[in-house]
């Protein structure tokens, strides 16, 4: 009799063992109950269109298409994850009453961490949302981020989406065919020496006169004109003029007024990256165009501005001057004194002083040419009268 029931107690703990592992293998679904199913559509004409749903006790699932890109989703979650190392697996589920429909994968991607954790691209989102039109269910699939024993499923309902598709799609037509945001901000390239515009520059400034029309707020098209290092100052200096000159000669060509346009030509001066490279050389022949919402300067205030640089160029080219460096016996009592003074310092244990001298560099004329680069303009160069890297150099 003890046996017997010693035999069902076992038998017992083994049912409980089995039914508490099964609660720990359980699935938790996040899905749009069919009577609270809505879909919302939102326009900002010409900029942006986007269709989202609510997921309860979740988040928000949003297709988002912006001028100039493609449709992108993206997943919100009310709780931020705090893990970026999660898979998730997206799959189209078909409804319950299409029983020949197959569920399909769309694709796997990881999560990243915040109140975002998923943004899906084209041509994968853009598959999602004709899922979505097919009346089919897209699902984010993946393990829970605490023991990884849970599955979670957050599913999209297809069910009264089509009036607000309608809406998106007549947002969709007026979306412009350029980015918004780079118009405001673009870099024209320019060819070794030149000034000519290419057919992508000419095409992103027609796109300016467009953006104007669509923001009344711009009140500005400032235009920086660049160039690289090689070659005299002076020469850079007019080269730069004359490409901000070729990009304002268009923008007029394009109808925008001249009181909004200000212009500033730097030369070499502001380079944005290496000009020790080819590559870093082409980066720096350009113009930048800026958008702004402030008023260019006026004649009076541009006089004054001008005058600055001028006064502040001259000022930097004196320093840089070999002929404003004291010469080499000069500097010796000088290095003479700073031993002594070493020399005092160690007899009385003290820290020693010592004095860095500047090592000579090289002048950047001095670099090697790729042989895809055309040659530096020809012409004699006044250079070695000014040190670039504040050290003496040599006369070429």
């Amino acid at each position: 009799m003890n046996k017997i029931v010693l035999i069902l107690l076992q038998f017992a703990s083994i049912l409980t063992a089995l039914c508490v592992s099964a609660t720990f293998a359980a699935e938790r679904e996040y899905i749009v109950p069919m009577e609270k199913s809505q879909w919302l559509s939102t326009t900002k004409k010409d900029y942006e269109c986007t269709l989202s749903q609510i997921i309860p006790f979740y988040g928000e699932a949003k297709f988002t298409h912006k001028s100039g890109h493609k449709v992108k989703f993206n997943l919100f979650s009310d709780e931020p994850v705090m893990d970026d190392n999660v898979t998730v697996v997206i799959q189209s589920e078909p409804p319950a009453w299409r029983h020949d429909d197959k569920v399909f994968e769309v694709g796997k991607f990881d999560f990243q961490r915040g109140h975002n954790p998923l943004i899906v691209q084209s041509p994968y989102a853009s598959r999602m949302l004709q899922q979505v039109e097919n009346g089919m269910s897209p699902v984010v699939i993946y393990r829970d981020m605490a023991d990884g024993r849970d599955i979670i499923a957050v599913m999209l309902s297809p069910i009264n989406f089509r009036q607000a598709l309608a809406e998106y799609r007549a947002c969709e037509k007026t979306l412009l065919d350029f980015d918004l945001d780079e118009i405001k901000n673009l870099k024209l390239y320019f060819a070794t020496n030149k000034d000519i515009l290419t057919a992508r520059s000419k095409r992103d400034l027609k796109n300016i006169i467009r953006y104007l029309k669509m923001d009344p707020g711009i009140l500005q098209v400032k235009v920086d004109a660049h160039a690289d290092s090689r070659g005299r100052r002076r020469f850079n200096d007019d080269l730069s003029e004359r490409r901000s000159a070729a990009v304002v000669k268009y923008l007029l060509s394009t109808g925008i007024k001249a009181e909004m346009i200000y212009s500033v030509n730097h030369g070499e001066r502001e380079p944005e990256h290496t000009n020790k490279t080819a590559i870093g050389r082409s980066k720096n022949r350009r113009a930048d165009v800026q958008l702004l919402t402030t008023a260019p300067p006026t004649a009076e205030e541009r006089k004054a501005i001008e005058a600055a640089e001028k006064a502040e160029r001259r000022r930097q080219l004196t320093e840089r001057s070999i002929f404003n460096r004291p010469s080499s016996t000069e500097i010796k009592p000088e290095i003479d004194k700073k031993q002594e003074q070493n020399d005092s310092a160690t007899q009385k244990n003290e820290p020693e002083v010592i004095e860095n001298i500047p090592q000579a560099l090289p002048d950047s004329a001095d670099y090697d040419v790729p042989d895809d680069e055309p040659p530096a303009p020809n012409f004699i160069n006044f250079d070695h009268l000014v040190d670039k890297n504040n050290q003496k150099v040599k006369s070429k």
